[in-house]
């Protein structure tokens, strides 16, 4: 167990130290997990070969255990809804999808959006009638939003200009939802997509969030994209899975279930 502890633990550190060199955020939890296991197994290690020396009291062991185990069940619960969402089929012929924007790279898309591009292509051409609505403003290292980018890629992939709505005024996951919902209603309403008036908007929002639609992000995603959705009041939405950077895959997975416990916290999911 000892060996193990520390193999885990070493690991760990040696992850954090990729994911850092590729400047991937959230990283840290790397380094703090593999402190933690390299640090158990350093200490059972001493443990074994010093019987008599220092010994951590036993209730807080037991308190550790306790919380490691609470810790272990609590992550194993949200990994398997998260696992669950990125295997899904979507739904076929859905009115519209909304496709979350990701980082631009100056005027080109990340690997992540590239990857939420591919899928978007290739639901619209089996979906006909369905309709996109392009989500993401523009970060200050953009050259252009994100919305225009993909607007851009799937234009340039055949896909009519007219079935595609550009939203590019969100910044987080909550306003593409939000305000998606709201370019969809105009949609539907035939109304100008310049519309200011703070009623209307509110109206057209929950109007947007009645139509069938889809949410696709990459897999790791998906779930607490399609929670975030629910509870703000769309009432048929489907999750659509778009591949991830396996080399990063891990990483992504395990961050986003503090995202998820976040979202719980605040009262968002």
């Amino acid at each position: 167990m000892t060996d193990i502890l520390l193999a885990a633990g070493i690991l760990c550190l040696l992850y954090f130290i990729i994911l850092l060199m590729k400047r991937v955020d959230f990283c840290i939890i790397w380094m703090l997990t593999g402190l933690m296991l390299s640090g158990s197994g350093c200490y059972w290690k001493y443990r074994t070969g010093h019987p008599d020396g220092f010994q951590i009291p036993g209730a807080v062991l037991a308190a550790g255990g306790v919380l490691a185990a609470v810790l272990i069940i609590l992550f194993a619960a949200v990994e398997v809804r998260i696992i669950k969402n990125m295997f899904g089929k979507p739904e076929p012929g859905m009115e519209y999808i909304i496709v979350l924007g990701a980082q631009v790279k100056g005027k080109n898309p990340s690997l992540a959006l590239l990857r939420r591009l591919e899928a978007a292509e290739e639901y619209l051409k089996e979906n006909p009638q369905t309709k996109a609505v392009l989500s993401g403003g523009q970060g200050p290292e953009e050259k252009i939003s994100e919305a225009e980018c993909m607007y851009r890629y799937l234009t340039g992939k055949g896909i009519e200009k007219e079935r595609l709505l550009k939203e590019d005024e969100s910044t987080t996951t909550q306003e593409n939802l939000q305000f998606s919902a709201r370019k969809i209603a105009q949609d539907q309403a035939g109304k100008d997509n310049e519309d200011k008036k703070t009623g209307e908007n509110q109206k057209n929002s929950m109007t947007g969030m009645e139509q069938s639609t889809g949410i696709l992000s990459n897999n790791f995603h998906v779930y607490r994209a399609l929670r975030l959705a629910e509870h703000m009041g769309y009432t048929q939405c489907s999750g659509v899975a778009a591949r991830s950077d396996w080399r990063l895959q891990l990483h992504y997975m395990v961050r986003e279930f503090f995202a998820v416990i976040k979202e719980k916290m605040a009262g968002n999911i």
